[in-house]
C-alpha cells in the first residue's frame, strides 16, 4: 500500500523482499522505492526510482513518530509465541502430507 502525501501530490511506495538462510540471517534481495508527483489533475508529473544501490539519496525527516502500537508486555509475548508455535506444527504437517 502506497504512502499517500496529500499536500504534495505525493504517493510513496517500498518494496522489501528478503530471505532467511537456515541460520537466521535475512538476505535483502529487493529493496526498491519510487516517489510519484502528480499535478493538480491526477496526472504523473514526475517520479523518482531508487533502488538498492542508490538508496542512499533518499532524504528522512529528522522528527520521530511516538509508536501507537502494542507494547511490549507478557499477553503479547504469549501470543506471539503460541501464532509461532501453531504456524509451525501446519508447515511440519504439510510436509508430512
Amino acid at each position: 500500500m502506497p504512502v499517500i502525501d496529500k499536500k504534495d501530490n505525493r504517493w510513496a511506495y517500498f518494496e522489501v523482499r528478503e530471505t532467511k538462510t537456515k541460520y537466521g540471517k535475512k538476505n535483502i534481495y529487493v529493496n526498491d522505492y519510487i516517489e510519484i508527483y502528480f499535478d493538480r489533475y491526477g496526472i504523473v508529473k514526475e517520479y523518482k526510482f531508487f533502488n538498492l544501490n542508490n538508496m542512499n539519496d533518499i532524504k528522512f525527516a529528522k522528527e520521530k513518530t511516538r509508536t501507537l502500537g502494542v507494547k511490549d508486555t507478557f499477553t503479547k509475548n504469549l501470543l506471539s509465541s503460541t501464532r509461532q508455535r501453531m504456524e509451525n506444527a501446519r508447515k511440519k504437517y504439510q510436509k508430512k502430507n
